[in-house]
């Protein structure tokens, strides 16, 4: 894998692949370097990487280079600054790695703020014209799509009965609004990579490790905790996919219509995956058929009301302000937008 300096330094030196002329060139001009996410997830080896290869093989004049973020040794906090460089057309990151440089397109995937699939959607939905403004605004970018991995859950050692019982408990996160609400449930928030967590679980590093159920059992966590709560702690890890304007105005109108049918085709078989993908991993890790992934043996605990109350309570009183306040120091209109979009949805009003 290519180190991430390196990284940085051949991005920094990577050209515009598409002409830069306003006017559409001939479909057979036009050339896409696409960046997806990390490509250790089915996502991406079973939907986002097929996709792009057949649009390059396509007859709408589109030809691609399909790279993924651990591809070219890149993290997924470095997401945005890849986009700003201009060294890709069109890329795809996780909301929750960027949402310390962007709380604007934070707002949309908060923990605590979606409990199901459907709520999340229509979340998503209401909170689209926001997300592209700000694309539009800042990163002279634009949305293609909108889509989750399966809910972020704990794993955790021992005997864990509900979400109290945190309390005292090291447990891995990914995003600072988690790290919040594990604080505020009262436990200590720690920051570990994906492949470092199986080793920190077993060696005692942490007690509890957020992700999402399919992943978890890809990577072996059951084989090292003993209790999955299905409690979407982590958000949704929410991914967005997005194209330079530069690019995107350097298409015919042929082939944006295209491209834009095709990939609203591929947003819902992506929605389809995190709902079957969340679904099968829990199955497989407690151990019940149909499993496609790795049996387990965990204690599956489902989450009470008093649970989903006690979530709703720490994001109302703690989580949301945290957020409320980087947001409005980052945009003027940042909380009046999304109290009249997601804040009317879930019956939240969000304040400095």
């Amino acid at each position: 894998m290519i180190m991430i300096a390196n990284a940085r330094t051949a991005i920094a030196g990577i050209g515009l692949v598409c002409a830069a002329a306003a006017a559409p060139v001939s479909a057979q001009d036009v050339s896409a370097r696409v960046l997806g996410w990390y490509g250790n997830q089915p996502q991406s080896t079973e939907l986002v990487r097929p996709f792009w290869e057949k649009i390059d093989q396509s007859e709408n004049g589109l030809s691609v280079e399909f790279r993924t973020m651990d591809e070219i040794g890149l993290t997924g906090f470095e997401a945005l600054r890849s986009l700003q460089s201009g060294a890709f057309d069109i890329e795809s990151f996780q909301i929750s790695f960027i949402g310390g440089e962007d709380s604007v397109l934070q707002g949309v995937d908060i923990p605590g703020l979606a409990f199901n699939f459907d709520e999340l959607e229509e979340i998503v939905d209401v909170y689209k014209p926001v997300i592209e403004e700000q694309l539009g605004e800042k990163y002279d970018a634009r949305l293609l799509a909108a889509w989750p991995f399966p809910f972020q859950i704990m794993f955790c050692k021992g005997d864990v009965q509900n979400m109290s019982d945190i309390e005292g408990k090291k447990v891995r996160v990914s995003g600072i609004l988690t790290a919040e609400l594990v604080e505020q449930l009262g436990g200590a928030a720690v920051t570990l990579a994906g492949p470092e967590v199986y080793q920190g679980l077993m060696q005692g590093v942490v007690d509890c490790a957020v992700t999402g159920s399919q992943f978890g059992n890809s990577n072996d966590w059951f084989e090292v905790t003993d209790t999955q709560i299905d409690m979407p702690i982590g958000g949704a890890g929410l991914v967005l996919t997005v194209a330079r304007n530069e690019f995107w105005n350097a298409l015919s109108d042929e082939q944006k219509t295209s491209l834009t049918e095709q990939v609203g085709k591929l947003e819902a078989d992506l929605w389809e995956m995190a709902r079957e993908g969340h679904d099968d991993g829990i199955r497989c890790n407690t151990g019940q058929a149909p499993c496609a992934g790795k049996m387990g043996d965990m204690t599956l605990v489902e989450p009470s009301a008093a649970d989903v109350s006690l979530i709703k309570e720490k994001l109302e009183e703690n989580v949301l302000p945290l957020w409320s306040e980087d947001c409005s120091n980052a945009a003027e209109d940042c909380l009046q937008n999304w109290n009249e979009t997601i804040g009317q949805t879930v019956g939240l009003e969000a304040s400095r």
